[in-house]
């Protein structure tokens, strides 16, 4: 008797309520857009049915590439849709000033229940070049996982004729954490009450840029300062950070600060603080990996005392040091009980400025967020990626952001700032400052500033 065959696998779907993190990035979002956009400056053709193809299979492979969320009972939701009703389309554009199309990406929110939640952009331009831009909703994805997300799309549509793998429907970073177990005892009141007492040392006055309002805003004008640490300088500064036991993130880190140093009248002892987004897959159960697309970072903030005349290499030590502790210590996540997952309040505007006020809290900040090495895919002979980069809007109460992504041994460097809020002249010249301390630090001439 013939066996039966075994059934076609189906994609997976996910229907769950949002995590913590998620929920603070979808009521955040409501006040003013979180989207971040992963893009690569390419060389070479790509044909339309087979970036058409790919954006099929890796919809299919990714459940959140075919959800949208939505308010039911007090909560907020990941529901599913088909691939029919919400398909993951190419949008073709020509690539005169495809930057400022990127920023208006940045300030181009998705409706409420809106699904897909990402967009394809494809800009071609003359003599082969063009330039591949994908958009995420912040909910879904952080910026390795939507930079893995868009590479398979590219990877896919050249050569690769393999069927999906199926991705799991995971749940939120929340309900794979295992600090989050250990104390699930606590109560979400004591959850806060714990997060402002083991948050206490970091919560020292510390100063913010001069002349930034940290009001939110519901009209922006995102500005990007696109940056490019060369493969030399970036390869000395690894082989520097590594003799200086720290990293090339500590080494970002100490430069933001020392260049949000520099804009003060004179130089004094101070406290400046940076958010760091780190990446907490390698602390969260589920044996998830780079390839899962989802929001698996968290908000890490850490104080600094300036002297007179910081050491940058003993600043690049304690930015790293300090985050480590922090991760160590399981304090990584205890942001996230400000606003639990249960149905208390209503998910709405008020809650949503409710939210934004707490997190402000922290200390006067800017942000930096940085995923790392990217390596490059097999894309054949008919297309190769030049550079890749990725910016995120800044949130309301950091005068910049600071993204990096390091592809074919270079650092892609963005500054992102308001420039409502920041005056452009005032984001080039903390951009210029961070340039030279990174040059400087690997014992380079300062960094030629733009792309």
């Amino acid at each position: 008797m013939a066996a039966r065959p075994h059934p076609a696998p189906k994609p997976a779907t996910i229907d769950r309520p949002l995590g913590s993190t998620e929920n603070i990035y979808w009521l955040l979002d409501r006040l003013y857009c979180l989207n971040f956009v992963v893009y690569a400056e390419l060389d070479g053709g790509l044909p339309r049915a087979g970036l058409e193809a790919a954006l099929v299979a890796v919809q299919d492979e990714n459940p959140l590439l075919r959800a949208r969320i939505a308010v039911e009972g007090g909560r907020t939701w990941f529901k599913p849709v088909t691939r029919k009703q919400a398909p993951l389309l190419p949008e073709a554009r020509a690539m005169r000033n495809w930057r400022g199309a990127i920023e208006r990406e940045l300030q181009r929110p998705f409706a409420q229940e809106e699904a897909p939640l990402a967009r394809f952009i494809w800009f071609e331009g003359n003599g082969g070049k063009a330039v591949a831009a994908m958009v995420f909703h912040h909910a879904i994805a952080d910026g390795r996982s939507g930079a893995t997300v868009m590479l398979d799309v590219l990877r896919r549509a050249t050569h690769d004729p393999s069927p999906p793998v199926y991705k799991r429907a995971n749940a939120s970073s929340q309900s794979l954490d295992v600090i989050r177990q250990k104390t699930a005892v606590l109560s979400a009141l004591q959850g806060v009450r714990f997060w402002l007492a083991k948050g206490k040392d970091a919560l020292h006055f510390a100063q913010q840029l001069p002349g930034y309002d940290m009001k939110p805003s519901r009209e922006t004008k995102i500005r990007i300062v696109a940056l490019t640490v060369s493969e030399s300088v970036a390869s000395r500064l690894l082989g520097a950070a590594r003799a200086h036991h720290t990293t090339v993130h500590g080494a970002l880190g100490a430069a933001q600060i020392l260049a949000i140093n520099d804009q003060f009248e004179r130089m004094a002892p101070r406290k400046l603080a940076l958010n760091s987004l780190a990446d907490l897959r390698g602390v969260l159960q589920g044996n998830l990996t780079e390839h899962d697309l989802g929001l698996y970072i968290t908000t890490l903030c850490t104080v600094h005392a300036l002297k007179d005349a910081p050491d940058f290499w003993g600043l690049a030590r304690e930015v790293r040091d300090r985050l480590v502790a922090i991760i160590d210590a399981g304090d990584a996540n205890l942001i996230n009980g400000v606003y639990p997952a249960d149905p208390l309040f209503d998910p709405d505007d008020n809650v949503a400025r409710l939210v934004q006020r707490i997190v402000a809290l922290a200390p006067p900040s800017t942000m930096l967020t940085n995923i790392g090495r990217v390596d490059a895919p097999d894309l054949g002979d008919q297309l190769r990626i030049r550079s890749l980069a990725f910016a995120v809007s800044p949130p309301a109460q950091h005068p910049i952001c600071v993204t990096a992504a390091s592809y074919a041994g270079r650092i892609r460097v963005n500054l992102l700032y308001d420039e409502n809020k920041l005056p452009a002249q005032r984001a080039k010249a903390i951009a210029g400052s961070l340039m030279a301390h990174l040059g400087r630090a690997a014992g380079t001439p300062r960094p030629v500033l733009g792309t």
